[in-house]
């Protein structure tokens, strides 16, 4: 089991190597989302991060 665990995590990061951080803020405002409210909360979440990367960046 730890195993599986490992591989998909290291599968998750090499992943996220050719992301820009808009991108990486959305997935893991949906990552997060997702574990707290599902389906819904994923939408959500990757809504927030897009608004949180704007935000910060002055747009």
């Amino acid at each position: 089991m730890r195993f599986i665990t490992v591989l998909v995590l290291a599968l998750l990061l090499c992943g996220c190597a050719n992301m820009n951080r808009s991108e990486q803020r959305m997935v893991s405002g949906a990552a997060i989302g997702g574990v707290v409210a599902g389906p819904i909360g994923a939408g959500v979440g990757a809504g927030i991060g897009y608004i949180v990367e704007r935000s910060e960046d002055g747009y």
